[in-house]
């Protein structure tokens, strides 16, 4: 299967060795992971011996203001909504050169995208991913907030199966979140061009934008393609004004009510869209429909 993937993280291997350093109750012990503007790095609660990950911002983004007030507000984000399905961040502060960092509890898997680079994933396994993603957001819908960069590297599959036998699923990174009240503006136009609403595309994202991205993985996942290629502006033109091919003619088990329901989550029209409440029940259906499966096994998972 053939894939085209945005930014990626990627685990550091034989990472130089470096002087790592205690940040107030944490150790950092190892390299992890490096994103865009910060390293990944495993870490110690030294007061229960306890697993984080701590981000540490790289010295070369400390004086964008814009990138420290992000990474600062996804601990306040966390801070607002608990759920099983959303990453936790336990602590914000700077180290002692002034950069922040942030403390989160350790997940010990990998993201969706890795999965599903390796192969085609099966119907019911999506299914059962994309019905925990819905339940994350809706709790993070409930607390005032848009996670406005929902797509495949930011969920992370655990090594944890959950007592439905589903992985157990983390919605991640909250750096692009922004709040339902806050007002629109071209000017702070932000997300993943290959999973971004028309709205957003325009600076006014709302919690539909979130339905339409979860539309969008899921055509991704069912299919291995994006719904839209091409430079930004041929994403930008495909997201507000074009149809992607029917993910059925890329993948023939596909069954129709999922079809259906990945055809209504990437309506042009927000208010076409089902709401995240109704994603989460119709995949849980979809889901029930194929296998028989529980309600309460699936949302052990949750």
């Amino acid at each position: 299967m053939t894939r085209r993937r945005g930014s990626i993280t990627t685990p550091i291997v034989n990472a130089r060795t470096e002087t790592f350093e205690r940040l107030g109750e944490y150790s950092v012990i190892a390299p992890l992971a490096r994103g865009g503007t910060a390293g990944v790095y495993l870490g110690e609660d030294t007061r229960n011996g306890e697993r984080v990950a701590v981000k540490l911002l790289d010295p070369f983004h400390a004086g964008h203001a814009d990138i420290v007030d992000r990474m600062f507000a996804e601990r306040t984000v966390s801070m607002s909504v608990r759920h099983p399905n959303l990453l936790e961040v336990l602590h914000a502060d700077r180290n002692a050169m002034g950069l922040p960092y942030l403390v989160m509890e350790y997940l010990d898997g990998e993201n969706l995208g890795d999965l599903a680079e390796r192969g085609p994933i099966q119907i019911d396994a999506i299914l059962a991913i994309t019905t925990q993603i819905a339940c994350a957001l809706n709790a993070l819908h409930a607390a005032g907030y848009i996670h406005c960069d929902v797509k495949a590297d930011n969920v992370f599959i655990l090594y944890q199966p959950t007592v439905g036998g589903w992985p157990r699923v983390k919605v991640i990174d909250y750096g692009v979140a922004r709040k339902i009240s806050e007002a629109p503006t071209e000017s702070t136009i932000a997300g993943t061009p290959s999973y971004m609403a028309p709205e957003q595309w325009r600076g006014a994202p709302s919690v539909q934008s979130d339905v339409y991205a979860l539309g969008c993985l899921l055509y991704e996942l069912v299919t291995g393609e994006h719904p839209f290629h091409g430079t930004l502006p041929q994403l930008m033109l495909g997201h507000c004004e074009a149809f992607a091919p029917r993910p059925s003619t890329l993948r023939s088990d596909l069954p129709g009510a999922l079809e259906r329901l990945i055809l209504r989550a990437m309506a042009k029209n927000a208010a076409m869209r089902p709401s995240m409440i109704e994603m989460e029940v119709e995949l849980a259906m979809i889901l029930r429909s194929l296998n028989g499966i529980a309600d309460e096994d699936l949302h052990a998972a949750s």
